[in-house]
């Protein structure tokens, strides 16, 4: 909407009525009134009428030196009569009278050119054009034509962003990261993730008001550049308690010998109890941290060499046992034992070269004596013409026996002919049960 104010011509003089003329201002233009001028010796009334001043002499020179008397010969003399005089915007005609000039026509452009001239009596009138401006367009100050408005200058059209002035509208360059909007004629944000998909940041992307933001997945940082991405070497914070390797994007744990990793946190190293596990030492098992050790019984037995297994020691080999002359050393689990074997009345012991045991020549072989968990089991019995005889037998052990024990088997074999023992031999064994296992 546009006000328009009237512009006082006369008052600022920028009218061009003559010196015949009076300036009477119109709303939009203005006219020219015509002036009454009076000869010397009269003067104008309220009426706008010429009247004779008082005490005033009229001369006959007034005639003929006035340019505006008119001298009217008479009989036998002459009078003076007022010459008329035509102001301006006024022409004298033939008859002697004014005639009203049309200036709109008599004159070139009277008026300025976005006025148009009306032409009246003794004078013209300028009436401004009524000139409709498009929109985007306003008046000009002296109304001839039509002016782009510069929307950039009213109001805050593209807020922080250039706004840029065209013919009838305007247009916003928008800063780095912004989009102009055709319809609602602002900046937006744009969103470069997903303008861009895939090509700004190396992993993830994240969108800011004007710009984005790069970030990494975890195990990653970001690098110089603010869009790839570099693995972060997690050992140089030793996160794990013993051993740690880095892997692209991540690092693993690793355990000393005798160790493993928490099922939890995956980091912690806990020590393995190699104790708990079957069959690790063949006696007493002791945890130690990352390791273990085997132990064996206090005396008898030495290490093998995997120092796991207790071995035996044979004292009797070794020279260490403490047997007299007359007692035999027999080694045993774990230690030995010093015999002394006596034989009952009327037998003998045999010697290392006598047969001590013949099988051909036994008929009867009596039973062990006692409950003693072993069993004398014999094989078929054979017979010749003469005699029979078990070809062989064994002694068996038919039911667990707890050690430590010490168990003496006496097995008594008699030779039997035609129904008569002619002879019999004893075996005494002795049997020696370690309380460990092996």
């Amino acid at each position: 909407m546009y006000i328009f104010l009237d512009i006082d011509e006369c008052a600022v003089g920028s009218h061009n009525c003559g010196a015949g003329f009076a300036c009477v201002n119109t709303p939009g233009s203005f006219y020219c009134d015509l002036k009454v001028v009076c000869r010397d010796g009269f003067t104008l009334d309220a009426s706008g009428k010429c009247i004779e001043e008082k005490g005033l002499v009229t001369v006959i020179s007034l005639c003929q030196t006035s340019m505006s008397a008119l001298c009217v010969n008479t009989g036998g003399s002459f009078r003076c009569e007022q010459k008329l005089v035509c102001g301006d915007g006024f022409a004298l005609n033939a008859a002697g009278g004014c005639t009203d000039v049309d200036e709109c026509s008599a004159h070139t452009s009277p008026c300025q050119p976005s006025q148009t001239c009306v032409n009246m009596v003794g004078s013209y009138s300028c009436h401004a054009n009524a000139i409709s401006c498009p929109r985007g367009f306003h008046l000009s100050v002296n109304g001839t034509r039509c002016k782009d408005v510069n929307e950039c200058l009213v109001g805050t059209k593209c807020a922080k962003h250039v706004c840029v002035n065209l013919e009838r509208l305007y247009r916003c360059e928008c800063r780095t990261g912004y989009m102009f909007n055709s319809v609602t004629k602002l900046c937006e944000d744009m969103n470069e993730c997903t303008h861009y998909p895939g090509r700004l940041c190396a992993h993830k992307c994240e969108n800011t008001e004007g710009s984005y933001r790069c970030s990494c997945a975890t195990g990653f940082k970001l690098a110089y550049d603010g869009r790839d991405c570099q693995d972060i070497n997690e050992c140089e914070d030793k996160p794990c308690s013993q051993e740690c390797t880095n892997v692209y994007g991540s690092y693993q744990c690793y355990c000393h010998r005798g160790y493993q990793l928490n099922d939890v946190d995956g980091m912690t190293c806990e020590d393995i109890d190699e104790c708990t596990l079957p069959n690790v030492c063949s006696y007493q098992c002791v945890n130690t941290p990352g390791d273990f050790n085997c132990t064996c019984p206090s005396s008898g037995y030495t290490h093998s060499y995997d120092a796991c297994t207790c071995q035996d020691i044979d004292e009797c080999a070794a020279g260490t046992h403490s047997c007299s002359a007359k007692e035999t050393c027999f080694n045993v689990q774990g230690g030995f034992r010093c015999l002394f074997i006596e034989c009952p009345p009327n037998f003998r012991r045999a010697g290392k070269s006598d047969v001590v045991l013949d099988f051909h020549s036994i008929a009867r072989i009596g039973r062990l004596a006692g409950d003693t968990g072993f069993r004398f089991i014999k094989s078929h019995l054979r017979c010749c013409p003469n005699y029979c005889f078990f070809p062989s037998g064994v002694i068996r052990q038919i039911k667990p026996v707890l050690g430590p024990k010490e168990l003496v088997l006496e097995v008594t074999m008699k030779y039997v002919q035609s129904g008569v023992v002619s002879q019999q031999n004893i075996v005494l064994i002795h049997v020696f049960i370690s309380e460990f296992w092996f």
